[in-house]
């Protein structure tokens, strides 16, 4: 997850040598830009040049420096302000810049569940048109691209996928003496868990605490909870809205929803309601976690470098639900990081022309295969394959577990006020964990209080996001 904490003085400690070193990195030679790269620079020379202003965490922009000199070097654009923001708060300055109206800010660099309500804010200008002015074409694994678009219109060009596969540990899940024993004490041959429940009674018989492992190693903090909430609802075939706007959470599904969620409290760590993915993440690379689905990234920490548990794990697709009666398969990504350009700023045009040569094919690959600035995962399909992408996600396997989860990966509600309906479920939901209510209770409560947001946003409005919002779940059951 893209959320840890990181000072600026470490940062700068530990980075700002990488930033000298990085060209070489990047791309070895500095090998000349390609066709749909010299499209947008012939694009981008009739508006001439242009010095921006971008808000962007610094851990992301880090692998940005080459190519905005090479832009630049090319066009006279570049990004020449960078205002390191952390990736919770920039969603609260792009509102306060909507507010203002100010044009100082050019580019925001920003999960993309707020486009809708930065559309309603009147910040985001539309990119279709220079898009189709440059001969470049969006392009995501599976039915991903939508998590760029609002009502058919593209308003952000990704640079992060950040899904979250699944992990369990080879070396337990292959050990035969293991597997003889679960299949003593089940009757049953260990096999890749299909659903949550068979996901379950095989963390249940690999948790163990006193030799400090433990089952279970997603996140159960107030700030991320919901992910692997909405996880489980879609698998349970639930949706958050009926068609006419009203908050669905009371249904059977939701109910299932939360108890699944709930029910990996036992093979999780007492103290897991505490930690975010600073705590989580050494105990995965670690290997006091039995199974988990967490962010991609990861994989490229695991295998990228030597750690106590390079080689020692199984990637793949996330669990499933036969609650709707099928099985049903889905993964979530979030945040999916964008680059939006400000409508107000004087200088959107060179902005949106900026962000095309990022997210490029090519360019786009040189991010996201960095050997150590991993915070840039795969999205477009020619990551999948490239072998130095491959490289840093541990190989073919990495990869094509990352490749799965994406063709059934799904999005928070991707509606106007999202953070407002994320805090409702985030805050029950941790309530409920805590013991303080019941998973039912949870739900009741978060449906009483979406109703309310709903009220305040305008039903009209809500309602007229959704059928775009149903339209953004993947096109199949199971991936293959």
């Amino acid at each position: 997850m893209k959320k840890a904490h990181v000072s600026r003085r470490k940062f700068l400690k530990g980075a700002l040598a990488t930033a000298v070193a990085a060209p070489a990195l990047l791309r070895a030679g500095g090998a000349k830009a390609g066709p749909e790269e010299d499209r947008i620079v012939k694009a981008s020379k009739k508006y001439g040049k242009a010095s921006l202003n971008g808000m962007m965490w610094a851990l992301y922009w880090r692998n940005y420096p080459r190519l905005n000199t090479e832009f630049k070097g090319l066009t006279g654009i570049s990004m020449d302000q960078v205002n390191d923001v952390p990736n919770l708060l920039i969603p609260q300055r792009a509102m306060a810049e909507a507010i203002s109206r100010s044009g100082k800010f050019d580019i925001f660099h920003v999960e993309s569940m707020m486009i809708p309500s930065l559309v309603a804010a009147g910040l985001v200008e539309p990119l279709d048109g220079y898009m189709k002015e440059a001969g470049f074409k969006l392009e995501m694994v599976g039915n991903f691209a939508s998590f760029m678009k609002y009502q058919d219109v593209t308003y952000a060009l990704p640079t992060d996928g950040n899904v979250c596969p699944q992990f369990i540990r080879k070396d337990l899940f292959e050990n035969p003496d293991e597997q003889k024993n679960f299949a003593d004490k089940h009757g049953k041959p260990l096999k890749w868990p299909e659903t949550w429940e068979d996901e379950l009674e095989i963390m249940k018989f690999f948790h163990r605490p006193d030799k400090e492992l433990f089952g279970f190693g997603g996140l159960r903090d107030k700030e991320n909870s919901s992910f692997w909430y909405w996880m489980y609802l879609y698998s349970a075939g639930g949706f958050p809205f009926s068609d006419d706007a009203e908050p669905t959470l009371t249904t059977p599904a939701a109910e299932y929803a939360a108890d699944t969620f709930l029910a990996r409290k036992q093979v999780s760590h007492p103290e897991a309601a505490a930690w975010g993915s600073p705590q989580m993440i050494p105990r995965i690379v670690e290997g006091k976690i039995f199974s988990a689905q967490y962010w991609d990234g990861i994989i490229a920490r695991i295998e990228g470098s030597p750690t106590p548990t390079t080689g020692k794990w199984l990637y793949g697709v996330p669990p499933g639900s036969k609650f709707s009666g099928r099985l049903i398969k889905r993964a979530f990504s979030a945040p999916v990081m964008g680059l939006i350009v400000n409508k107000l700023s004087p200088r959107k045009k060179q902005a949106a022309m900026w962000s095309l040569y990022m997210t490029t094919a090519k360019n786009s690959t040189e991010v996201v295969a960095h050997p150590t600035m991993t915070f840039h995962d795969p999205w477009h399909p020619v990551h999948m394959t490239a072998p130095e992408v491959e490289k840093v996600y541990g190989g073919k396997a990495g990869m094509e577990s990352i490749r799965k989860s994406l063709l059934v990966t799904t999005p928070p509600p991707y509606v106007t006020g999202y953070q407002e309906f994320k805090e409702a479920v985030d805050k029950n939901l941790s309530e409920a964990y805590a013991g303080r209510k019941s998973g039912k209770q949870a739900i009741k409560d978060a449906q009483e209080e979406w109703g309310k947001i709903v009220k305040k946003i305008g039903k009209a409005r809500i309602k007229k996001e959704i059928p775009y919002y149903k339209a953004m779940m993947p096109k199949m059951d199971v991936p293959t």
